[in-house]
């Protein structure tokens, strides 16, 4: 049976949510087709083992705008999230560890234990990454800019080296520039090869990096929270706001194909054959699977077809949760105590040339022998999430290759991660005897459970201006719209790209809003915060600035008042 919605949005990711969230409240009828019958794409938490609820994709809420947040009042519908005290580690098999604090001058003195100079060259960097942040984030809630207007914005800005250093660099060019320590670079680059495909000498992987590392958590830059419920507790935060407003979700709905009549889209045929009517169809999955699965043939001119069908996916990721009733013994920490090592966001053994020796496996189709891990214990900040005395441990591994040149990723999946488990025990020989449950997700459960193509969870590369801004994911469909009348993305796969941000969905959503308005050419950019340079952004600038900023940022005397500089608003 035929139904008529002002808008039918195709997958609950959180951005397709945060797109209905917006539609909803400005007066349309809005619905939500899921093919799962859980909702948050890869910002979701399930039961993946008896007794423990896991974050199965994603983890920490740190990229998630402030705006979505303010705006679409998901505290008011049910957000909890509460930020570690210790928010990351990095730690090295003979035990040399760093670890990044809520304090700033904790931090500090932790990187000075690990490499004397590397504190001042660590406060000075992170000035400029700031720096970065203030400088794109308007770009971040609107249309795309072209990579010449935001090449223009930096230079108006004074900053025409910044923009080279963060969007055109590699990784490692970028923090060789200002970190010594070849162990510390190793540990800050990590976020430049979450979905890549690539390795740190990799040209543009500075900006996966730095679009990482800009993020906030409750006004504090560079922090993040874990929601108490799991990443999941976004996802129904936004559908518990959805149907506050009288939007619609229905789960179990698997989309065929968008239904085109005349050029113009027109509704959403269902698996089972019925179909959803509607005047303005999204689509929050993969620009792959909007562009050519859901569309009939000829339905896009065939230059643009070739376009869409060549969109470069590659680099995945997988995870491993563990339900284990010890806590890990890390090495050159005390055993059998609990203590800050266990709060935050551990990276384990990360080196560039960890990297680089991954991405030749990448390329080749193959394990590598070695792997930098990210390793987290949500419960033990939210114990709830787990039975009483057990705990829930997720590891994650990126620079993974979905196709394999020997097997497939369902014949190999626990090959992998018993190597992976080998490698994690060097840094927690404890846990040998210790794990009660464990489950996998490669690429390809990615690609064939959670509907990402290729197992990529930004959708499409982030690496390269190819792959950014007006040309993301296809320049034909860069401003959300399609060249199918009244057929619009909002994915991770639209700019500004993946994580947990909402922006895609809340840039959709602003566009189809002006197009219903009839400002189709009006460009839709969402005014930022007001942004004055901070005491210490000020002080840094000079050689004797940063020596005086660098004395007051480690001092626990101005604890409170570098927290207070520290805030982005």
């Amino acid at each position: 049976m035929t139904q008529a919605y002002d808008v039918a949005i195709i997958g609950a990711g959180h951005n397709g949510l945060v797109c209905a969230n917006y539609l909803a409240r400005a007066g349309l009828k809005v619905v939500v087709a899921e093919a799962r019958p859980v909702i948050g794409g890869a910002c979701t938490t399930e039961e993946l083992i008896p007794g423990g609820r896991f974050s199965s994709c994603s983890y920490i809420q740190m990229m998630l705008r402030h705006e979505v947040v303010e705006d679409l009042e998901l505290k008011k519908y049910g957000l909890v999230s509460v930020a570690p005290e210790m928010q990351e580690m990095a730690l090295w098999s003979d035990g040399d560890h760093v670890m990044l604090w809520q304090e700033i001058d904790r931090t500090l003195r932790s990187i000075e234990a690990h490499s004397k100079e590397d504190g001042p060259n660590f406060m000075r960097f992170a000035t400029q990454l700031r720096r970065f942040g203030d400088i794109t984030q308007s770009a971040l809630l609107s249309d795309p800019p072209t990579a010449d207007s935001l090449r223009r914005t930096f230079s108006e800005a004074g900053e025409n080296e910044l923009f080279e250093e963060f969007i055109l660099l590699s990784a490692e060019e970028l923090l060789s520039r200002y970190i010594k320590s070849d162990r510390l670079r190793g540990f800050m680059m990590f976020m430049g090869m979450v979905s890549t495909w690539g390795s740190p000498t990799t040209p543009g992987t500075a900006y996966v990096y730095g679009y990482h590392a800009q993020g906030e958590f409750e006004g504090h830059f560079g922090r993040y929270g874990l929601p108490k419920q799991g990443m999941g507790m976004i996802a129904e935060a936004l559908a518990a706001g959805l149907r506050a407003h009288g939007g619609e979700l229905r789960t179990g709905l698997p989309v065929k194909s968008v239904r085109i009549e005349n050029g113009v889209a027109t509704g959403i045929v269902l698996a089972d054959g019925s179909t959803i009517a509607a005047a303005t169809i999204v689509s929050g999955a993969d620009p792959k699977r909007s562009l050519v699965d859901l569309l009939p043939g000829g339905a896009l001119a065939a230059p643009v077809a070739a376009k869409a069908g060549n969109i470069d996916q590659r680099g995945s990721m997988a995870r491993i949760h563990l339900l284990i009733d010890a806590l890990p013994d890390y090495v050159g920490f005390p055993a059998g105590q609990a203590g800050p090592q266990h709060q935050g966001l551990a990276i384990l053994g990360p080196t560039p040339a960890l990297y680089e020796q991954a991405w030749q496996a990448q390329q080749r189709g193959e394990f590598a022998d070695d792997y930098v891990i990210e390793a987290l214990i949500p419960s033990v900040t939210h114990p709830e999430l787990a039975p009483p005395g057990q705990h829930t441990l997720s590891l994650g591994v990126q620079q993974l290759p979905f196709e394999l040149g020997r097997g497939n990723w369902n014949s190999r999946k626990e090959e992998w991660a018993d190597q992976v488990m080998e490698m994690y025990f060097r840094y927690a020989p404890n846990l040998r005897n210790h794990i009660r449950g464990r489950h996998v997700i490669t690429p390809l459960d990615l690609d064939r459970t959670y509907n990402i193509t290729g197992g990529n969870i930004f959708h499409a590369s982030m690496v390269g201006l190819e792959n950014l801004f007006e040309q993301r994911p296809i320049a034909e469909a860069s401003t959300y719209r399609t060249p199918i009348a009244g057929y619009y993305l909002c994915g991770a796969g639209s700019h500004p790209g993946g994580g947990v941000t909402g922006a895609p969905g809340h840039n959709a959503a602003h566009r189809i809003l002006a197009d219903l308005n009839g400002q189709r050419d009006q460009r839709v950019v969402r005014n930022p915060r007001d942004y004055e340079a901070g005491m210490l952004d000020g002080l840094l600038k000079t050689d004797i600035g940063q020596k005086l900023g660098y004395q007051v940022a480690k001092s626990r005397v101005f604890r409170s008042v570098t927290e207070l500089l520290n805030r982005n608003r």
